[in-house]
């Protein structure tokens, strides 16, 4: 079994398993301040591992709720079993399992799994991007006035760049259609690779919320940096996301500004 086939396998048994899970009586715990871990993240994590160890026993695994390995490992497994784990504790069906394969920090493989709605998104480097089998494109638009904007605000006490987050919404929301805060940045991304979504930004994120979405945006078309406009890998902290050169180079613009602005 080659390892896109074992990644969507995972990704739609893990999947399977959170929706059991959904809207029951199950433990929540905090990791940390307003950082909510549900019983089913952790099973579903380790099935996602045990299913993959199976296959490629000597390969490295970085998740979000334990597992740990070298950013630049050879073969790292990085995945989030429940991408917007705040949605599904509190019976909100936007939510999703995300599984990335990097070489020594790039991703090669990306699965990003929404299992209300049964749509599995999937790229491979070099060969495209898909939704359920059939090619996808990020958006065409070329006015930043008819694009919906992805945003990422996550709780204050966890930003790392709220000198960033919000000033950007403030800056970016009368120059774009419209925007959403959806509470996942991995369908964010998915969203995005697919047209549904034209800009997104993403702030204090980690590898395994974004890895996967990265890759399908590319391999849609796509481009994605960080806040430098440098490529995103598994040490990924911050990032940027828009379908097409000059959607990005807007947005990157003024994320600088807003960044220089409240350094200042």
């Amino acid at each position: 079994m080659d390892e896109i086939t074992i990644a969507i396998q995972a990704a739609q048994e893990a999947g399977a398993l959170a929706l059991r899970r959904f809207r029951q009586p199950q433990e929540i715990r905090h990791k940390g301040p307003a950082d909510p871990v549900t019983q089913a993240d952790q099973e579903a994590e380790e099935l996602i591992v045990h299913t993959i160890q199976r296959v490629f026993p000597y390969h490295e695994f970085l998740g979000e709720e334990g597992h740990e390995a070298p950013a630049d490992a050879e073969h790292l497994w990085v995945i989030d079993p429940i991408d917007g784990t705040r949605n599904y504790a509190h019976g909100v069906p936007f939510f999703c399992t995300s599984i990335a394969l990097a070489r020594y920090g790039q991703p090669v493989l990306g699965v990003i799994y929404d299992p209300t709605l049964k749509e599995t998104f999937h790229a491979e480097a070099g060969k495209g991007a898909f939704l359920n089998g059939q090619p996808i494109h990020v958006s065409r638009k070329t006015e930043l006035e008819d694009a919906i904007l992805s945003l990422s605000l996550v709780p204050a006490r966890q930003v790392v760049n709220a000198h960033v987050a919000l000033p950007m919404l403030v800056r970016l929301q009368p120059l774009v259609e419209s925007v959403r805060i959806m509470g996942s940045a991995a369908l964010h991304l998915a969203y995005t690779a697919c047209g549904r979504f034209d800009v997104g930004f993403q702030d204090t994120v980690h590898a395994w919320d974004v890895l996967a979405g990265v890759l399908l945006v590319q391999e849609a078309g796509g481009i994605v940096t960080d806040l430098m406009g440098q490529p995103v890998s598994t040490s990924a902290h911050d990032c940027i996301v828009a379908n097409n050169v000059s959607f990005h180079d807007a947005v990157l613009r003024a994320a600088r500004e807003v960044a220089a602005g409240r350094k200042s």
